[in-house]
């Protein structure tokens, strides 16, 4: 768990530290006062990356020259450091050159009334849900993607100029990298994916919703790149200027009752989809780290009845930041816990000692 976080310049918060519940921390306020951007700042202190903002310098404040964030566990500590030209990193006061090697000290999953689009949406979406969640578990595994990213750029580039230079040891060279990166990926998704698809169908379940599910669809056979398959479709590739084969291909399928979700499915079922998904990523890292994330959630229920909201609140586990304009009901799931609530207004946060 996160017990404090000392910050300045990020977004529009003022400047202060906080210190937090182990259990349950409740975040109030009006909408725009920076609710989101309080859970933002403490995914960034574990994750050096936003769940949000593409361009990372846009979480400075306006008119500040930089932004600091200085967060804390038991007996680890985080501190990241961005300003216009540069960000550093570190961990228990020792500079990290590389991103992976800090990604995941602490663990959090965020849980967002945007998550819907996480099934009806594009599947670059679901595929950035699935890196993450891995990432979070395998810091080779973002460092193989960030590779793979790398090489994929540098092919598509040769396949766009082929018909100009036709330089076939090039792309030769880049196959060989596409696959190496690639097959990678595939072996950590493909255990991964075991373990996700059935937290997913324990959560959806004790959610009240049955028959939920999802498959994996690999643009290559059998999860895995080979190359034979880049031959068979290079042709088309130069044709089209892209690599047609890989795990920038590929997509979750979430069904119900057997059928795509995205169109049979009522909205409140996609809304229960995209929170059991999210637990599951959760759950995941628990059973694989042996310790629970902090979850964060932004508004998630917002658009679920009191009685789904009640379901949801009962799967919460470890520590979890829930930030909304409403409260929800309170009831016996809290007794003995360890509780805080926090009220933004206009980004001053303030530490309220009761409910």
């Amino acid at each position: 768990m996160i017990k404090a976080i000392e910050y300045q310049g990020f977004r529009n918060l003022i400047n202060g530290r906080l210190e937090f519940a182990r259990d349950f921390n409740f975040i109030t306020g009006e909408n725009g006062a920076g609710k989101t951007n309080l859970l933002e700042m403490i995914y960034y202190a574990g994750m050096a990356s936003s769940f949000r903002a593409r361009e990372e310098r846009r979480l400075i404040c306006f008119g500040e020259d930089h932004l600091r964030i200085d967060a804390s566990s038991k007996n680890r500590q985080g501190t990241i450091y961005l300003d216009h030209t540069r960000k550093r990193l570190s961990l228990q006061g020792n500079e990290i050159s590389r991103v992976t090697d800090f990604v995941g000290w602490l663990g959090v999953v965020i849980l967002s009334i945007d998550d819907i689009w996480i099934i009806r949406g594009s599947p670059g979406r679901r595929r950035y849900f699935l890196d993450w969640a891995v990432a979070r578990i395998s810091p080779s595994y973002l460092g193989n993607l960030i590779a793979y990213r790398k090489v994929l750029k540098q092919r598509n580039r040769a396949l766009q100029l082929f018909e100009n230079n036709g330089n076939v040891r090039v792309l030769d060279a880049l196959d060989e990298e596409l696959i190496k990166y690639g097959n990678r990926i595939y072996e950590v998704r493909k255990d991964k994916l075991v373990a996700l698809r059935e937290y997913y169908n324990e959560i959806a379940n004790r959610m009240g919703l049955k028959k939920f599910d999802f498959s994996y669809r690999c643009s290559a056979d059998d999860m895995k790149l080979d190359t034979s398959q880049l031959e068979r479709i290079r042709k088309r590739e130069i044709a089209l200027g892209q690599s047609l084969i890989g795990p920038h291909r590929d997509d979750l399928y979430f069904t119900i009752d057997g059928r795509a979700m995205q169109y049979y499915a009522s909205e409140g079922e996609e809304r229960v989809a995209a929170i059991s998904l999210k637990l599951a990523e959760a759950e995941m890292y628990y059973r694989l780290k042996q310790e629970r994330p902090v979850l964060l959630l932004d508004e998630v229920g917002a658009e679920l009845d009191n009685f789904k909201k009640g379901l949801l609140l009962e799967q919460l586990k470890g520590q979890v930041f829930y930030a909304s304009t409403q409260m929800p009901g309170f009831n016996g799931i809290y007794q003995d816990r360890d509780l805080s609530f926090f009220i933004i207004k206009g980004g001053v946060i303030e530490v309220s000692p009761a409910h």
